[in-house]
C-alpha cells in the first residue's frame, strides 16, 4: 500500500509564512492541494534517487512499515535522513499528551482546507458527516483533558503515562505499579529489568539450580522505616560481586575462619535470588508504602551495590483489609485473631511465590526487616545451604539466645524446638501444603491465636508425640461464654509426620541465628551470617568508663572467696570497696587475693545503707554481697556511638511485680520519688553513677530518716493487725532509677525490659544455704535442721555451674551453651516435674533486723523473673510493651477485693475495738464522776456538822456567859 498524507498542507495565512516554509503548494488538476518541497530540497532528494511527494514531518502520519517491501523501506529511511539534514524534519521524541493528536490535527486541516478539500454535493455531505463526528470526539477529548488538567492541579498524578508492563502480568496483579508516581522508577524498571527479562540470554528461560526469593514483609506501621532496613547491605555486601564492587577487602568482618568462608565466587552463575517487598494491606492505600518502594527500587536500579547480588527487585502485596491485619500481642490471652496480620502474610506469601506468576522459584527466605546480616556474602551461604540441605520442608534456626535459661524447663517442646518465622521455605514440599492449607483452614477458630511458625511446630510435635496444644481460657469461649469444642486432628497430624519423619522436614542452618529480641554484644556473635531479632549493643570500653565494685559483707569473711576468683573473670572493675562490720577486721593482704585495687570500709550505719554509705572515687560503681561471685562474663553493654549504659527493668505489672508483697512495697517508695514509676531495677543490675547516687542518697535521708526509720512512718501501730510488712529497709536500685526519671536524668541509660530482652546475671550466687541461715535466728535453726536433715550444701541450680566440666558433671542433666558459656537445665516433655523446684529467694542482708521490718522478697536479684500464664505470653513481642490486661486484671481485682474485705473487716475490728474503748471510758468516766459526787456529797455532810457543832458550842458559851454574867 502506498503511503500518502490524509490531509493537506494548511495554506499559509501570510508570505512571510509561504517564505519559510519548505513546503509549497500546488494544484493537482484531479484532486486537492498536496504538499511539494521547494526545489532546493527537492534536487537533494532526487540526487539520491527518493521520491518527495509526500510530507513525512506531518504528526498524523503513519509510520509503520508493515506493508512496505525492503526497497520501499530503505528509500523511505534514506528520504528521512535527508529531510532531517536540512533541518525539515526533527529528530524523533517522545510522545507527550501536550502535543497535537492525530484526530485534533485533522480537525485543524478540515476546517482550514474545507473550500479546496470539498468538490461535489455528495462529498460535501459525507466530510459534514465525518467532520461532525471528529467535532463530538474533539469536544469530548477537550473535557478530558479539562478532567486531567483540574486533577492534577488537586496534586493527583493523572498525567503520567506508565509503561505498558504495567498494564500485565504479573505486574497489573500489585497495586504498586499503578499507583506510585515516580515515573523514573517505572521507566528504569522497564530498561534495567522488563527488557532484560527477555532480552540477551532471555533470563526468564534461563536454567539454574536454585532459584531463591527473598521475601522483605512489612506493614503499615514499619513501612516508612523500611529502606532503612536495606543500608545494612551496602555495609556487609550479599556476594562477592558487590563486595568487590564496593571495594570490600575479602577479610572484612570475618574474625576467624568459619565453615563458609571458602563460598565460591561463581556462585550466582548457578544459582540466582529475586527481592519480594511484601507489603501486608494494599499499595494503593498507604503512600508511605509507596514512597518506601520507591526508594529502595530507586536504589536497585542505580548501578554497583548490593543489587548485583540479585537477578530482579518486585512490588506484591498481601491485600488483608486494614481492620484485620492486626498484630496486638497486649491481647493474645483474650483475642483469637491478635496476630491474624501475620499469619496472613505468611499464607499469601507462600501462594504467590508456589503459583510461579513472578517466576518459578524452589523457595522464599521469609526476612524480616530485624534480620540483619552480619557477615559479607551472606546470600552466597544461604544459597549454598540452600543447596547443601535438599530436602527439607522448613530450614531456618531455632532459638539461639539466653533469656529462656532460667525457666527453660518449664517451656513446651513445641516452642523450644519451633523454627523461627524468619527461615526458608519450600514451596513445593508436600508437608510445607498441608501444613499451610491447615493454618488457612484454622484462620477463624482459636488457632488463629498462635502464630505460624509456633502452629506449624505444634502440628509436627501433636503428630509424633501425640501432645495437643493447650489455648489461653477465654479464647476458647464463644460470644455467649461458652466452651468452644476443636476437632480432634491428632490422628491427621501423625499421618503427616509419620510420611515425612525420615527425611528430617524441619533443619536448622547455622547460616542463620534467631535472638528473639535478645540484647547482644560481638562476643556472643557465632558462625552466623544473619542474625534475628536481636539488640546488637557495644561492650565496655575500659579507656571510657571507670568502675567500683561495693561488695556488702556481714557475719564472715565470705568476699574473700569472691575476690579469690575475680581475677579469672572477664569483668570491668578497676576497684573494689568491702564494706564490714564493724567487729570484723579488715585484711591487709587483699593484694594475696587479687590485682585489682582492694580496700575495705568499715559502715557506720546498718548494712541496708551501704548503697548510699560506701565511699566511691570511679564515676560509676555496682553493688553486690558477699554471698555471690563475679560472673566469668559481666557483659555490661552500653549504646553504640553514645555510650549510654544499658540498663534492664522488669515492669511493675501485677505478674511481675504486685502480687509479691517486697516488690509492691519497693514501688510504693519509688513513687514517692516519682509518681507513677513503674519500672523494677535490681539493686545488682544498675550502673550507678556516683554522683547522682550521692543526691538521691540526700533526698532519700531527708525523706526517711539517716537509717530509714521513717521508712514505714504512720504503719507502725497497724504492723500488729496486718501482719509484717515485707519491703526494703533501705534505698533501692528501684527507687534510684525513679529519682533519675523525675530529675529527666533518665537519659543517661538506654533502659530495655528484661521481660522482653532478657537480662545476663552480672553476680552468680553461691552461698545461697549460707545466706538464708545467716539470717535466721538460733530457734528457726533448729527448726530447719529438723524439718530437712537431707539439706546440700549447694542449691539445684545448672546456672551455678561456670565451666563446660562442672555443668555435664553434674548429674541433673544441665546442658552447656558455649556461645554465651553459660549452663541451663535440660528440656522437659510437657507437663514434667522440675529438677530444681522453685523456691522463695532470701533477703539482701542477712543480719537480724527490726522484726516489724523483716523483708520477704530479694532487691539484689539477678533471679528468676516472675512469669504469668501462660509463662511465655510475652516471647512474641518485638517492641516495648505492657503485659496482657485481661488475666491481670481479673487478678488483681480478686486481690483488690479480698484486700478491700480484709481492710473492712480491719476497720470494723478497729471500730469496734474504739467503741468498745470509748464504752469503757465513758463507763471509767461514769463511775470517776460517781465516785467524786460521793467524796463531794461525804465532804459536805461533814461540813454541816461541823458547822452545827460549831454554832451549838457557840450557843452553849453564850448561855454560860449570860449565867455568869
Amino acid at each position: 500500500m502506498s503511503r500518502s498524507a490524509p490531509y493537506a498542507w494548511p495554506i499559509s495565512q501570510s508570505a512571510e509564512d509561504d517564505q519559510n516554509n519548505p513546503w509549497t503548494t500546488e494544484e493537482d488538476q484531479d484532486g486537492p492541494t498536496v504538499n511539494v518541497l521547494s526545489s532546493q530540497v527537492q534536487s537533494a532528494l532526487q540526487a539520491a534517487g527518493v521520491s518527495s511527494s509526500v510530507d513525512p514531518s506531518y504528526e498524523g502520519y503513519d509510520y509503520g512499515d508493515d506493508d512496505l517491501t525492503d526497497e520501499e523501506d530503505e528509500n523511505e529511511d534514506e528520504r528521512v535522513n535527508i529531510l532531517r539534514k536540512e533541518g525539515i524534519m526533527e529528530e524523533d521524541e517522545e510522545d507527550d499528551d501536550d502535543r497535537p493528536s492525530y484526530i485534533s490535527a485533522a480537525m485543524v486541516t478540515i476546517v482550514g482546507g474545507m473550500k479546496r478539500v470539498i468538490r461535489s454535493p455528495q462529498a460535501g455531505q459525507f466530510a459534514f458527516v465525518v467532520f461532525c463526528i471528529l467535532a463530538g470526539i474533539y469536544v469530548l477529548m477537550q473535557r478530558q483533558n479539562a478532567a486531567k488538567a483540574a486533577a492534577a492541579a488537586e496534586g493527583e498524578d493523572a498525567d503520567i503515562k506508565r509503561p505498558d508492563f504495567v498494564y500485565h502480568h504479573p505486574y497489573v496483579s500489585s497495586s504498586y505499579y499503578l499507583s506510585t508516581k515516580s515515573l523514573k522508577t517505572l521507566q528504569e524498571t522497564e530498561i534495567l529489568q522488563i527488557k532484560r527479562i527477555g532480552g540477551y540470554g532471555k533470563l526468564a528461560d534461563r536454567e539454574f539450580k536454585t532459584r531463591l526469593a527473598v521475601v522483605r514483609p512489612f506493614c503499615e506501621f514499619d513501612a516508612d522505616a523500611l529502606p532503612t532496613t536495606f543500608a545494612v547491605w551496602n555495609q556487609l555486601a550479599p556476594c562477592r560481586a558487590a563486595a568487590t564492587d564496593l571495594d570490600f577487602d575479602e577479610e572484612m568482618n570475618i574474625r576467624d575462619k568459619k565453615q563458609f568462608d571458602d563460598v565460591g565466587a561463581d556462585l550466582l552463575k548457578e544459582m540466582v535470588a529475586d527481592v519480594f517487598l511484601f507489603y501486608s494491606q494494599t499499595f494503593s492505600e498507604n503512600e508511605v508504602a509507596i514512597d518506601s518502594v520507591d526508594q529502595i527500587i530507586n536504589q536497585f536500579n542505580e548501578p554497583g551495590g548490593w543489587s548485583q547480588c540479585f537477578a530482579n527487585i518486585y512490588a506484591i502485596e498481601a491485600n488483608i483489609p486494614q481492620e484485620l491485619d492486626l498484630y496486638i500481642p497486649s491481647a493474645q490471652e483474650e483475642l483469637y485473631n491478635w496476630v491474624n496480620g501475620p499469619n496472613r502474610q505468611f499464607e499469601a506469601a507462600f501462594r504467590i511465590i508456589q503459583s510461579g506468576e513472578w517466576g518459578q522459584y524452589d523457595g522464599f527466605y521469609l526476612m524480616e526487616g530485624d534480620s540483619i546480616p552480619v557477615k559479607n556474602h551472606w546470600l552466597d551461604v544461604i544459597l549454598s545451604q540452600v543447596e547443601d540441605n535438599r530436602p527439607f520442608a522448613i530450614l531456618g534456626a531455632k532459638y539461639n539466645g539466653d533469656k529462656w535459661d532460667n525457666f527453660y524447663e518449664q517451656i513446651p517442646l513445641s516452642l523450644l524446638h519451633h523454627i523461627n518465622g524468619n527461615a526458608i521455605y519450600n514451596t513445593s514440599h508436600p508437608l510445607m501444603e498441608r501444613l499451610v492449607g491447615q493454618l488457612e483452614v484454622e484462620a477463624p477458630c482459636p488457632y488463629n491465636s498462635i502464630p505460624y511458625d509456633y502452629r506449624m511446630s505444634q502440628m509436627c510435635v501433636e503428630g509424633a508425640l501425640r501432645i495437643v496444644p493447650e489455648l489461653a481460657p477465654k479464647i476458647m469461649l464463644n460470644e455467649e461464654g461458652e466452651n468452644i469444642t476443636l476437632s480432634n486432628n491428632t490422628d491427621m497430624f501423625s499421618k503427616w509426620w509419620d510420611m515425612h519423619k525420615h527425611e528430617t522436614p524441619m533443619k536448622e542452618t547455622p547460616a542463620i541465628h534467631n535472638y528473639a529480641a535478645t540484647n547482644l554484644i560481638p562476643r556472643h556473635l557465632g558462625p552466623e551470617y544473619v542474625i534475628h531479632g536481636a539488640k546488637l549493643y557495644a561492650p565496655w570500653n575500659p579507656s571510657l568508663t571507670k568502675i567500683t565494685l561495693v561488695v556488702s559483707e556481714w557475719f564472715y569473711d565470705r568476699s574473700a572467696h569472691l575476690l579469690r576468683k575475680l581475677d579469672e573473670k572477664d569483668h570491668p572493675f578497676s576497684q573494689v570497696v568491702i564494706m564490714l562490720p564493724n567487729f570484723i577486721e579488715a585484711k591487709d593482704d587483699y593484694s594475696n587475693l587479687t590485682v585489682i585495687p582492694t580496700h575495705a570500709q568499715h559502715r557506720t550505719g546498718p548494712d541496708f545503707m551501704d548503697l548510699c554509705e560506701a565511699e566511691v572515687d570511679t564515676e560509676w560503681f555496682m553493688l553486690t554481697n558477699s554471698y555471690h561471685q563475679v560472673a566469668t562474663h559481666v557483659d555490661l553493654m552500653f549504646t553504640p556511638g553514645t555510650f549510654k549504659p544499658v540498663c534492664p527493668f522488669t515492669p511493675a505489672t501485677y505478674p511481675f511485680c504486685f502480687k509479691f508483697p517486697y516488690c509492691k512495697e519497693n514501688v510504693n517508695h519509688a513513687q514517692k520519688f516519682n509518681p507513677g514509676h513503674n519500672k523494677v531495677v535490681l539493686d545488682f543490675d544498675m550502673l550507678y553513677n556516683t554522683e547522682l547516687r550521692n543526691k538521691f542518697c540526700t533526698e532519700w535521708k531527708e525523706r526517711f530518716g539517716d537509717e530509714g526509720q521513717n521508712l514505714y512512718k504512720g504503719r507502725r501501730k497497724k504492723k500488729f493487725k496486718e501482719g509484717k510488712i515485707a519491703g526494703p529497709s533501705g534505698p533501692t536500685g528501684t527507687s534510684y532509677a525513679a529519682f533519675l526519671f523525675r530529675e529527666k536524668k533518665d537519659g543517661m541509660y538506654k533502659f530495655t525490659d528484661r521481660s522482653l530482652y532478657g537480662a545476663r546475671d552480672p553476680f552468680i550466687k553461691v552461698f545461697a544455704k549460707e545466706e538464708k541461715e545467716d539470717g535466721m535466728s538460733e530457734e528457726e535453726k533448729h527448726l530447719r535442721e529438723l524439718q530437712n536433715r537431707n539439706l546440700t550444701d549447694t542449691d539445684c541450680n545448672c546456672k551455678a555451674h561456670e565451666s563446660q566440666e562442672l555443668c555435664e558433671g553434674s548429674g541433673m542433666g544441665c546442658i552447656w551453651r558455649p556461645l554465651f558459656e553459660s549452663c541451663r537445665p535440660p528440656e522437659m516433655i510437657d507437663g514434667g516435674v522440675p529438677i530444681c523446684p522453685s523456691t522463695d529467694a532470701p533477703t539482701m542482708a542477712p543480719t537480724e533486723q527490726d522484726p516489724l521490718d523483716v523483708t520477704e522478697a530479694p532487691t539484689e536479684a539477678p533471679t528468676k523473673a516472675p512469669h504469668s500464664d501462660p509463662w511465655y505470653s510475652s516471647l512474641f513481642k518485638t517492641h516495648e510493651h505492657e503485659k496482657d490486661v485481661a488475666k491481670e486484671k481479673e487478678e488483681e481485682e480478686l486481690v483488690k477485693a479480698e484486700r478491700e474485705r480484709k481492710e473492712k473487716e480491719a476497720r470494723e475490728l478497729e471500730m469496734l475495738a474504739e467503741a468498745e474503748e470509748e464504752a469503757a471510758e465513758a463507763e471509767r468516766k461514769a463511775k470517776e464522776a460517781e465516785t467524786e459526787a460521793e467524796v463531794t456529797t461525804e465532804t459536805t455532810t461533814e461540813t454541816e456538822t461541823t458547822t452545827t457543832d460549831a454554832t451549838s458550842a457557840e450557843d452553849e458559851n453564850v448561855v454560860v456567859v449570860e449565867e455568869g454574867s
